[in-house]
This record gives C-alpha cells, sequence and structure tokens, in this order.
C-alpha cells in the first residue's frame, strides 16, 4: 500500500473521530468508515462484529456516559503502515484513546480501541 493511500486513511479516521464520533453521526460518517462486517475489540475484549452491533454498542456507551459523546479534540499522533493506522486522540475534558484499525477498501475492517 502506498503511503498516499496510508495518509487517506489517516484522513478518514480524522473525519470518523471528529465529525461521526464527536457529532454521535452513527448513521452517517460513522457507517462509511467502516465495512458493513467489521470487527471491533473493545479494551482488549471482543466487542461486536457487523457496523449494525458496533453502532448499538458506541450508542449504549455515550448513552452510559449521559448521552453525549466524550468529545475528541487532537490526534497528537497518527501513524500508519500497509493497511493498518494508529491513532491517539485526545478528549477535551482530558484523557485519552487509542484506536489501531486495519483498513479494507477505505474502511475500517477491523478496529482496537482503549478509552
Amino acid at each position: 500500500m502506498a503511503d498516499d493511500e496510508v495518509g487517506r486513511n489517516l484522513k478518514q479516521m480524522e473525519g470518523l473521530d471528529f465529525h461521526g464520533w464527536n457529532r454521535a453521526d452513527w448513521h452517517g460518517v460513522f457507517a462509511r468508515c467502516h465495512t458493513d462486517d467489521v470487527v471491533v475489540e473493545l479494551k482488549g475484549q471482543p466487542t461486536t462484529r457487523g457496523l449494525q452491533e458496533h453502532i448499538e454498542a458506541m450508542e449504549a456507551l455515550v448513552e452510559s456516559a449521559g448521552g453525549t459523546p466524550m468529545q475528541l479534540a487532537s490526534h497528537p499522533i497518527m501513524f500508519g503502515s500497509g493497511d493498518w493506522t494508529c491513532v491517539v486522540g485526545e478528549f477535551e475534558a482530558g484523557g485519552r484513546m487509542v484506536t489501531i484499525a486495519k483498513w479494507r477498501d477505505g474502511a475500517i475492517a477491523e478496529e482496537y480501541i482503549w478509552l
């Protein structure tokens, strides 16, 4: 995979976090950034299989935290190699999230998230 494809995937991750996540746009930006068969692990535990299950889990996570997603303010660390990317997101209220993603055809097929 060329460096420009890694760059496109990292840019897509910015859209996912700053528009899909921050705005809780689950069926728009968030859905477009994932494959229909996405597999997700949260904190090292298998969490969801498939896009709809992932959306439902993220909606439940946000609801359990008061109904509004913790806002991501920046990505101070972003890198990738081949079809993998790693992004550190910093929340406005403090704290970080790390997302490692494996990409397929411009969308996340595997996602590993640590909050």
